[in-house]
């Protein structure tokens, strides 16, 4: 069962892509924070571009240039995340769903290439886990407990995660090791009122997760293989980051015959603190989330959900005296039904009006400019999809749906053309698709072709250090994508996930230079994506455990950082290992090597002056891993 329709389906009857990964995979996997959900889901790429508060997302070859505007929006336990907060620790997850294409009907702004959902786990029963990490890296501990209040009606789930990682660059010329360390913690709260067999349940959470690094340390690129810093070449200060991370929020549910009705009510806050060259850059999000919804259900042909929802984010940056002021409002209603047009054959049919208005309010300071504005947007969604039932285990379907990313105001004003809005940027996402189960339930196979087409793209335009964002482009991404899982017997599982396609602009015109693009690779869009695995339950009596063997590999074809091409990563395979050992249901060891072969590899990549900087990917980690249950 999945939520990712904001009602409750069986995978296998959603018309659309839709991927779910359980705890377990995971687990083996090694699966920490959200970046590192790229190993288990298809056709995505994660990665930082310079900070994980900049992480960029791309899905179906679609991604963003503009950090504060994504296009991909993260939802945990239902509450959007800051775009500065997508790329955070994964803590007591108990599944994730991807939803891949645009997503605007159901989830409006920024769901343009996808939407990544987010459940915690909820049991019922007392329960302590403990966990930890020891490597040649990376060091973890944590805890995640509940207690059962009233018998099953209230509950107390608490928790916390640290998390240390000691770098892998050294400063050459310092001699110094490990420059680029990082430290988190992160902990939670929630109360939940959820009687067993009951029409109402809530749930009341706060949680806040604090971030101090030196993960942003560029290096020459000459430099990437040796992972060396040249604090004689790049004489500033090492760069800092720090993060602080602070939601709280109220779910409901109220199920009054064959109708659920729900609320999502939510604060967050993120205060980041960003030195780099020298320079300190504050931010401060602050966005509040409303939304109202009704699902219905009666059993019968038609099943739909409704709702309204409402947000506002505010915005604040100061950079060389100057202050950036933007606040982002919306709000929207919408719907999707299906009915059973036969027994076999569906119709869904959705969409989404919402008004979108912005503000800023530019101080220039030493800059020399000062400047307020204001803009507003009326955007539409629309949806169709029909789905077919070819058998029990095997469904087909053809989809039309549309997605946004808002229209608004540069949040890192470099030039009086800021000034000016920029249109919201739309897509178009045609698709057809099929998932089945073969050979007695031992294959289940999904996949998609699909065509996104694009406008109004929202590019950086004119020289580094003075740029501005404008609606300077049209593009397409066409491609196709493939999940199969194989249990050719009951000791093994076969993975294997493959996206091929192309995602180019089809006219891009820079506004502010002239200089115009046609073909160029759109950044951060390589052709083609893989991950494959196996996870392989050992015979043997020698040890009071069940023992498994885990490995994947991960490939990922040439990536371009910029829409001129001139900066790009090659292709590279990174490979992981493990080996679980499961002592009844209570306690898991786990023997793990990450980035077996040590592969390094660019995550971005831009000219600083007459050298090109970069940052780089995760080294080899080699350790042992222990979660225990009480």
């Amino acid at each position: 069962m999945v939520t990712a329709n904001k009602r409750e389906q069986r995978l296998d009857k959603v018309d659309g892509a839709v991927s779910a990964v359980t705890a377990a995979r995971l687990a083996d996997h090694d699966v920490r924070d959200v970046s590192d959900l790229q190993k288990v889901l298809p056709n995505t790429v994660i990665e930082s571009r310079g900070n994980r508060a900049y992480a960029n997302f791309t899905i179906r070859g679609i991604s963003s240039p503009d950090f504060y505007n994504p296009a991909v929006q993260v939802y945990v336990d239902g509450v959007p995340q800051a775009s500065a907060n997508l790329a955070q620790d994964l803590f007591d997850v108990s599944r994730v769903e991807l939803l891949r294409g645009p997503q605007g009907t159901l989830y409006g702004m920024n769901a343009f290439a996808g939407v990544l959902n987010i459940t915690t786990e909820k049991p019922r029963f007392n329960r302590i886990d403990v966990f930890a990490t020891a490597s040649d890296r990376l060091f973890e501990i944590g805890t995640a407990t509940t207690s059962v209040l009233v018998p099953d009606t209230l509950f107390l789930d608490l928790g916390f995660k640290e998390r240390y990682f000691t770098g892998q660059i050294r400063d050459i010329d310092r001699n110094r090791d490990d420059i680029d360390w990082s430290n988190g913690f992160g902990g939670r709260a929630a109360l939940r009122y959820a009687p067993a067999g009951g029409d109402f349940d809530a749930n009341l959470f706060a949680a806040h997760d604090s971030l101090r690094s030196r993960e942003e340390t560029y290096i020459l690129d000459s430099d990437v293989k040796a992972r060396a810093f040249r604090s004689s070449v790049i004489p500033f200060p090492y760069s800092f980051l720090g993060r602080e991370a602070t939601t709280a929020g109220l779910t409901m549910n109220y199920r009054l015959n064959d109708v659920t009705f729900s609320s999502v009510t939510s604060f967050q806050g993120v205060d980041l603190h960003r030195r780099i060259f020298g320079q300190s850059f504050p931010e401060n999000y602050q966005t509040l989330y409303q939304e109202f919804r009704a699902a219905y259900d009666a059993g019968g042909p038609l099943k739909g959900v409704a709702g309204i929802v409402f947000s506002d984010n505010q915005f604040t940056r100061r950079a060389s005296g100057t202050r950036n002021a933007v606040d982002a409002s919306s709000i929207a209603v919408f719907g999707e039904g299906t009915y059973a047009l036969t027994d076999r054959l569906d119709l869904t049919v959705g969409a989404r009006l919402a008004y979108d208005w912005s503000s800023i309010r530019f101080n220039g300071g030493g800059f020399g400019f000062n400047f307020n504005n204001d803009a507003d947007f009326t955007n539409f969604q629309p949806k169709i999809s029909l789905g077919y039932q070819v058998d029990p285990t095997t469904r087909i379907y053809a989809l039309v749906s549309e997605g946004y990313k808002p229209g608004g105001f540069n949040r890192t004003v470099a030039s009086p053309l800021d000034a000016v809005a920029y249109k919201p940027e739309r897509a178009w996402n045609y698709e057809v698709g099929a998932r089945t189960d073969m050979l007695d339930g031992m294959a289940t196979i999904s996949g998609a072709f699909y065509r996104i087409e694009s406008t109004n793209q929202q590019i950086f335009a004119g020289p580094v250090g003075f740029q501005v964002l404008r609606n300077a482009a049209e593009g397409t991404s066409t491609g196709v994508e493939v999940e199969l899982t194989l249990r050719p017997t009951d000791r093994l599982t076969l993975t294997a996930q493959g996206a091929l396609g192309r995602s180019e602009f089809s006219d891009y015109t820079d506004p502010v230079t002239g200089q115009r693009i046609a073909g160029g690779r759109t950044p951060y869009a390589p052709d083609l994506v893989t991950n494959v695995g196996f996870r392989y339950l050992i015979d043997q009596t020698w040890l009071p455990a069940q023992m498994a063997l885990t490995g994947a590999a991960r490939t990922v074809s040439r990536t371009y950082f910029d829409p001129a091409n001139t900066f790009s990563q090659g292709s590279f395979t990174t490979f992981d290992a493990g080996l679980d050992f499961a002592f009844g249901a209570a306690s898991t060891l786990r023997l793990f090597a990450n980035n077996l072969t040590d592969r390094t590899y660019r995550t971005y990549s831009f000219a600083f002056g007459p050298a090109t900087l970069s940052t780089i990917g995760q080294p080899r980690i080699v350790g042992v891993s222990w979660r225990t249950r009480f």
